[in-house]
């Protein structure tokens, strides 16, 4: 039966590279999901390796992530078991164009800056940096927040401002191990970081955004490029930076 199905996430086109952060070499990596069918038993429909595959615990569904692919082995394994309101297969290359856009107060601001959004994410394939699919667009509110997604008319008013805000956002839901550990580096490395105006308003705020807005830098740059990235980045919210080299640079803290 279909509510006996649960979905696995399986990251792919999965890309790794070392970088090299206060003499440190990290592993940056970013990949896609597929999502696959699995029965009660822990057997993927498609048969797909399980060691390849992370159980969610959620329904086999097409409410979740609907710009997420599924599997098409297992769609066509069980016909009967399609989730309901599954309609396509929106492709390997297709752009996270099914994010959903709400506007909190329906003004002509709004409207013009969802409008503004949509048009970032029809150009760039974002899905390898999404963790929720709703937006609000709320022109009370200054710059964003993460929880829920919530972002400010002026910070989507160019389409690389309103690409990186997208992405800094977005970043704030990553969750586990990885996350922790980056807390903690970030805690051990630098015990005592810039306040206010030169940091985030607590230490705990800018030791989160060190690993955030480096993630933020990197995966901007390998949508727009370095270059665009850093020139993108530098005014004026640009707060800290380590070993910085214009050749390399490093955005290790950014406060919208």
């Amino acid at each position: 039966m279909a509510d006996q199905l649960v979905m696995a996430e399986e990251c792919i086109d999965r890309h790794a590279r070392t970088e090299d952060l206060d003499g440190q070499s990290i592993e940056i990596v970013t990949g896609r999901v597929l999502l696959h069918a699995v029965d009660t038993a822990g057997q993927c429909l498609c048969d797909r390796d399980a060691n390849l595959l992370r159980a969610t615990a959620r329904p086999w569904s097409a409410s979740y992530l609907p710009h997420v692919r599924r599997c098409q082995g297992c769609l066509t394994a069980r016909p009967d078991d399609v989730p309901e309101g599954y309609e396509h297969d929106p492709g390997p290359q297709a752009p996270a164009a099914d994010i959903e856009i709400r506007t909190a107060h329906g003004t002509d601001t709004e409207v013009a800056a969802a409008a503004a959004l949509r048009a970032v994410l029809d150009e760039h394939d974002l899905r390898r940096w999404m963790l929720t699919d709703v937006v609000i667009i709320d022109e009370s509110i200054v710059g964003g927040f993460s929880h829920p997604l919530t972002l400010s008319p002026p910070r989507l008013r160019r389409p690389a401002l309103a690409l990186t805000t997208f992405l800094h956002e977005q970043l704030h839901w990553l969750e586990g191990l990885g996350a922790e550990r980056a807390m903690a580096d970030a805690r051990q490395r630098w015990p005592d970081p810039p306040g206010p105006l030169a940091g985030g308003p607590s230490a705990e705020d800018t030791w989160l955004h060190m690993s955030v807005c480096t993630l933020e830098y990197q995966s901007l740059a390998d949508i727009i490029g370095l270059h665009a990235a850093a020139e993108e980045l530098a005014p004026p919210g640009l707060l800290i930076a380590l070993q910085p080299d214009p050749r390399r640079p490093r955005v290790v803290c950014r406060i919208p």
